[in-house]
């Protein structure tokens, strides 16, 4: 006890004050590391949905890279992904899009109201059996693939600014509200982000990507 001490000592001084603060210091460091390293992650499938976006919406109007419609038509054959599509056509009768991007991807693009209560961050009670169907599609996935959601905000026009705008702000606490129910339905492979879409719009990218070695 007292060679415990006096090392203490040597490193903090004679003031114990002085290592509890050390201590609480690093803990509170390490909390930023591990925070900013999960929102990197997010940011980067979030960016990923991005290029699946833009990938979309270019190929539906030029034909003529047959390398690129090629891969969109071996997307539109994962049973994964066509299983989520008739879900949507189901239950908002939309059509969505398939693209790729690090994986076959579908994307569908909904007025805003179609997830959340008008002026409420809840997610609408009556698309609660249509968000369970495709957490049990995603759940039940093969184990062979990865399966991730991407929920983009529509930001209108141009580049999203540093300081976000007061409906920005509730897009934040929206997709907060929607990570949660994913989570409570046992999904957690979820990122949230804005596009350059409608504000009152919002799009839901699904990825699926096939891991290595089955693992």
């Amino acid at each position: 006890m007292y060679i415990e001490e006096q090392q203490t000592r040597k490193v903090f001084g004679s003031d114990s004050t002085m290592g509890l603060f050390v201590a609480l210091y690093l803990i509170l460091l390490a909390f930023f590391i591990v925070l900013t390293a999960v929102s990197q992650q997010s940011a980067s499938r979030a960016s990923a949905a991005m290029e699946s976006v833009n990938t979309a919406f270019k190929e539906a109007g030029d034909t003529r890279n047959g390398s690129n419609l090629k891969a969109m038509r071996s997307a539109a054959s994962d049973p994964v992904l066509i299983e989520i599509e008739k879900a949507f056509t189901s239950a908002f009768d939309v059509k969505g899009q398939y693209a790729v991007a690090g994986g076959n991807i579908y994307q569908v693009k909904l007025p805003l109201d179609y997830l959340f209560e008008p002026g409420s961050y809840r997610v609408r009670g009556t698309i609660h059996s249509t968000l369970d169907e495709l957490l049990s599609l995603l759940r039940t996935a093969p184990t062979t693939q990865k399966q991730e959601l991407t929920l983009l905000f529509g930001s209108g026009p141009g580049m999203v600014d540093r300081e976000l705008t007061r409906t920005q702000e509730i897009a934040v606490r929206r997709a907060g509200s929607f990570a949660r129910y994913m989570e409570d339905g046992g999904f957690s492979n979820f990122s949230a982000g804005f596009a350059d879409i409608a504000v009152d719009e919002v799009m839901l990218v699904f990825r699926n990507a096939s891991l290595r070695g089955g693992s």
